[in-house]
């Protein structure tokens, strides 16, 4: 198979542990984009969230909020997909904003906060008391409760935000961290790369991805070569068509130097 495009997760999966793109990682990425190769970063992170981590000219295009914007990083402009609707936004606020540990509502270019922990906030991160607050269209919402309480927070975004998906997430550098991540019914990182394929008039056959998490486990399935980092949950690696080292070892190095290098 002549793969045309790589695409990657980026927390567990391209960013090392302290949320760093190795060396190697950002090396092996700018080398095949240069050699012509489609290089995409697909993320649940947005675009400011992405510029705090990392060079984004290292690819062509990001996909973020988990699928529901689609950035042409050349042209500096980007495709919304849909956003979440602002009556499931005001039930989600007035469900938890008394029983979670915080909620952030998360727009193209920042994150609307709402928490009682008062702490210190990155200059794309806004604090906001009330729904009003919020000044933009949103593409994603993240709900912070406790670990038992997460499948209840489902159930009831199932049966009073019919607009919406929801998935558990989870960080993988961590056992015990995991919220709860709505997007607009129907769009996820598959749907969206899907949707990037056709207009540059590939096939999902010819790409590579690299994931770890849950909302990986659709594309990681679809794609031509789904790649499970060695620290992906063990429902990615069952789907995945070969296993990498981890991201701190530069599992995504390793595993492109190995199909496009080695054997020139």
């Amino acid at each position: 198979m002549k793969y045309k495009m790589i695409a990657t997760d980026f927390d567990s999966t391209l960013l090392s542990s302290d949320k760093k793109v190795s060396e190697n990682n950002k090396n092996i990425l700018i080398d095949l984009k240069n050699r012509g190769y489609y290089i995409v970063g697909v993320t649940a992170r947005n675009l400011s969230s992405v510029n705090s981590v990392c060079d984004i000219n290292m690819f062509n295009y990001l996909i973020l909020s988990n699928g529901n914007y689609i950035y042409d990083v050349d042209k500096d402009k980007g495709e919304s997909i849909n956003s979440v609707s602002l009556d499931t936004i005001r039930k989600l606020f007035d469900k938890y904003k008394d029983n979670s540990n915080g909620m952030s509502f998360c727009s193209l270019s920042k994150y609307y906060i709402y928490t009682d922990n008062i702490g210190s906030f990155r200059d794309f991160e806004i604090p906001i008391d009330k729904v009003d607050d919020i000044k933009e269209d949103i593409h994603k919402v993240n709900i912070f409760v406790s670990l038992e309480d997460i499948d209840k927070c489902r159930d009831y975004i199932k049966n009073n935000c019919r607009d919406v998906d929801s998935i558990i997430m989870q960080d993988t550098d961590s056992d015990n961290s995991k919220w709860v991540t709505i997007a607009p019914y129907n769009v996820n990182k598959y749907t969206a790369l899907k949707r990037l394929c056709n207009k540059l008039n590939i096939s999902v056959s010819e790409v590579i991805f690299f994931g770890d998490s849950g909302n990986d486990l659709e594309i990681i399935s679809g794609v031509g070569m789904g790649v499970a980092m060695k620290n992906a949950l063990p429902e990615i690696k069952k789907v995945a068509k070969e296993v990498t080292l981890s991201n701190d070892e530069d599992g995504v190095y390793v595993f492109l130097d190995k199909i496009f290098n080695r054997r020139r």
